[in-house]
């Protein structure tokens, strides 16, 4: 909608300027008395040399402008239309220097020999800007290169002008001495006016609201209207014929305007939106990073003197009012409580807090009695939603959400860590998991004040954690986090054995992969794989209980204990997320009465639920980094993957002195195809195009989707000769397949380019040059009949016949 009021609004505005430009020549047409007046000859001449000049120097301008922006731009339209206001302002150079009063230009000037020269520039630049519609922005066409198009107007422009100084009597007369204007000259400036008009009418289909577009149109309006004044005029001295030479430099004015908005304005805005772009995400990516720095330094900082405390400290107020500080400052929140059970109630001994709580709490309620009674991790988005549990100290705090989690020793639950804020929905289940970590830490600490060593394998734990979370932070394949992690835990546990499964989910179900094992013996590991590669998707197998009927299992997504053939004891722990299985970690004893220790239950989890959320990033992460680098229709390399293959292929047969060839082809006719079958069809055979390239090509070769319906086979390690039997032999596949789309039988055939960058190819930029190479010898096979298949013989090779 914003699209068609713009558009109703362009053309309101240039209806309204029509209207004027038309009223001005009808009121000098009308009053002439008051406006229409003849000039004298010198002051006349004066004007019209003027008026010229900037008509000139306008055109030049613009060829200019779009000459130096063509390296950024790479705009063949606009290219054109410089090269249509190179040749108009030659032929106003010719007109100017050939008018009445002027110096002789080579033959005597004449106002036939101006009028000549000026009805071929209206003609010219009539033509060529609706031409220059028809011309694609991007084309790789060679007429549009720069050098030959200026070349070749300049030359025929100089032509066209000698050809009228030595032949103007040979024209049809413009104006004639003392006869004012033919009919011929009327005749081709209503045509002017017509092609302009077609003009006017044409780029209004192409988004018209657009500023470039628009200031086109306007120049068009001022042409016609110049036209219409030309026209009018009867005497070449008089008003209509200045109006229409103001109207005419208008209109110069406003193709410049124009094509200064597409060659300069519009590619430095582009730059400047990149720049700018750029700078955001660098200040982002510095922000982040300085918060993810600070983020773990206040977490190294916060177990690192949680540990030091929980080591030296031997009482146990001290050490849980050390844990309430560690996780005040971790989670950054200034209302933490910690309560342990005494006779059925709930005691805060340790807190931090900017108001006193109550000593005692009871469990039904309290926020605190509802962690203990349900024995888990417990998240609260809104303390509003249970009345029952408010207590005035909360109101006057001003408290609205809270995440709590249990405390416990010896599997029991002792007591809770609460955190509490003044915003809702403050808290998430993945803090109410990390809040277990220090919850468990209290737990630890009420041990410790019995034991010593227990705080120092509690601190061990947290470092460890702690490790873990940091491995699985870094960006880095699924494989080497689940290598990292089953080493950790094979040390960390003393094992004899372990071994890391990543989990594949395919079409016939999942198939666990080893990328870790130490300690077993391969048949081990494969028979294991078997197991878990059962073609199942559920959790747990029931192939685990076959192996042995002593197997155990803490729950459903817990930790597994077994024994294989009473010889080795097994803890499987899964790793899942988001109920999807990513992986396994296996450890193993050789004696089956050892295992993991009791009491690990928590930190496990904990581990296998950072591992797997870790596993699934990577996968993420490697997902949309094959997305960005594969065509999505094909399933072939993009044209970014191509590009980078064939730079590094270059390089490998540059360091090795070994050929390197390319294949372009291009499918024939594919437009026909579109037109005729639908582009549902010319997707299907586009798919099954690149399913064949794959297929037929050898499997060391890199084919690629280069552009619409043109691939590009990357073929290492080959000769000119080996190259041009593939393509042919893949040309006589496609010749004679028959693709099927939309019960339709189609066949097509396509055309192919060969080049070979070998130790003779004197190439200063072999990859461009190879590109370009074949390309040529595809374009050459499109224009000698297609299907076919055509080679680019380098001049410093040895010749190969064909």
């Amino acid at each position: 909608m914003p699209l068609l009021i713009n558009s109703f609004r362009a053309n309101v505005q240039l209806a309204a300027l029509t209207s004027i430009l038309f009223g001005i020549l009808g009121v000098v047409s009308w009053t002439p008395g008051s406006f229409y007046a003849n000039y004298s000859e010198d002051v006349y001449l004066i004007i019209h040399t003027v008026s010229e000049m900037i008509c000139l120097a306008t055109g030049i301008s613009i060829f200019i402008i779009v000459w130096y922006g063509w390296p950024q731009t790479q705009n063949s339209r606009d290219l054109v239309l410089a090269m249509i206001f190179l040749a108009v302002s030659l032929l106003d150079g010719a007109h100017l220097l050939s008018y009445p009063g002027m110096p002789a230009f080579i033959t005597a000037n004449s106002e036939n020999k101006a009028a000549i020269f000026w009805i071929i520039s209206r003609l010219l630049v009539s033509a060529g800007v609706l031409a220059a519609l028809y011309i694609p922005k991007r084309s790789k066409n060679a007429v549009f290169h720069p050098l030959y198009l200026v070349t070749l107007t300049t030359v025929v422009t100089t032509g066209i002008i000698a050809l009228v100084l030595l032949f103007e009597h040979s024209l049809p007369p413009m104006i004639p001495p003392g006869q004012g204007q033919t009919a011929e000259k009327l005749a081709l400036e209503y045509t002017a006016m017509v092609l302009n008009l077609l003009a006017l009418y044409m780029y209004g289909l192409r988004n018209p609201s657009q500023q470039s577009v628009f200031l086109l149109r306007v120049g068009l309006v001022f042409n016609i209207v110049a036209g219409m004044a030309f026209i009018l005029h009867n005497n070449t001295y008089d008003s209509f014929n200045l109006i229409g030479h103001v109207y005419k430099i208008l209109f110069y004015l406003c193709i410049l305007r124009s094509l200064l908005q597409t060659s300069v304005l519009r590619p430095y805005l582009r730059i400047s939106r990149l720049n700018q772009a750029l700078r955001s995400m660098v200040t982002k990516n510095m922000s982040l990073y300085q918060e993810t720095k600070d983020s773990e330094r206040i977490l190294q900082q916060a177990f690192i003197q949680l540990g030091a405390s929980l080591a030296s400290k031997h009482d146990l107020d001290g050490m849980l009012q050390q844990v309430v500080v560690a996780t005040g400052t971790v989670f950054q929140c200034d209302h933490v409580y910690l309560a342990l059970v005494e006779n059925n109630n709930l005691k805060i001994v340790a807190y931090i807090s900017s108001f006193k709580p109550p000593e005692k709490l009871l469990p039904d309620k309290s926020f605190m009695g509802k962690v203990f009674l349900e024995k888990k991790p417990v998240v609260v988005d809104n303390i509003e939603s249970f009345p029952e549990k408010i207590l005035e100290a909360l109101k006057q705090a001003g408290l609205k959400s809270m995440v709590g989690a249990p405390i416990r020793h010896n599997g029991n639950v002792i007591g809770v860590l609460a955190i509490f804020s003044r915003r809702e929905k403050e808290f998430t289940q993945h803090d109410a998991e990390f809040l277990s970590v220090f919850s468990h830490q209290a737990g630890e600490a009420i041990k410790n004040a019995r034991t010593y060593e227990t705080t120092v394998e509690s601190l061990a734990e947290l470092s460890f954690l702690y490790g873990i979370v940091k491995d699985v932070a870094v960006q880095q394949s699924p494989a080497a986090i689940l290598a990292k992690v089953s080493e950790k835990l094979f040390n960390l546990f003393s094992a004899n054995g372990a071994i890391g499964f990543i989990m594949h989910y395919r079409d016939d179900g999942l198939h666990a992969e080893p990328v870790y094992a130490t300690g077993f013996e391969q048949k081990e590991i494969n028979h294991l794989q078997r197991i878990f590669s059962d073609g199942k998707t559920a959790w747990p197998w029931s192939g685990l209980s076959s192996m042995d009927d002593n197997t155990t299992s803490e729950n459903e997504q817990g930790l597994i204990t077994m024994s294989v053939l009473l010889s080795k004891r097994l803890n499987i722990l899964p790793l899942l997320a988001n109920d999807k299985l990513q992986g396994l970690i296996v450890l193993g004893w050789n004696d089956p009465t050892q295992e993991i220790p009791q009491g690990k239950e928590l930190i496990l989890s904990t581990i296998a639920r950072q591992t797997a959320i870790g596993l699934e990033r990577a996968y993420l992460y490697a997902h949309f980094q094959a997305m960005a680098l594969t065509d999505p229709l094909t399933k072939l390399a993009n044209r970014r993957q191509f590009e980078a293959v064939l730079g590094r292929e270059i390089s490998r047969a540059v360091n090795y002195q070994r050929p390197l060839s390319l294949i372009m082809l291009d499918i024939d006719f594919f437009k026909k195809v579109n037109d005729t079958w639908g582009h549902l069809a010319g997707d299907i055979i586009l798919q099954k195009m690149g399913a064949m390239i794959k297929d037929k090509f050898r499997s060391t070769d890199v084919s690629a989707r280069y552009g619409g319906e043109e691939f590009a086979v990357v073929l290492p390690e080959t000769c000119l000769a080996e190259a041009i039997e593939l393509a042919e032999t893949f040309r006589k596949v496609v010749e004679t397949t028959h693709f099927e789309a939309d019960n339709h039988d189609i066949s097509v055939t396509i055309s192919l380019g060969v080049a070979t960058f070998e130790n003779c190819t004197n190439w200063e930029d072999p990859k461009t040059e190879l590109v370009d190479a074949a390309d040529q010898a595809l374009y050459r096979a499109k224009q000698q009949g297609r299907n076919r298949v055509e080679f680019y013989q380098s001049p410093d090779c040895p010749i190969m016949n064909s």
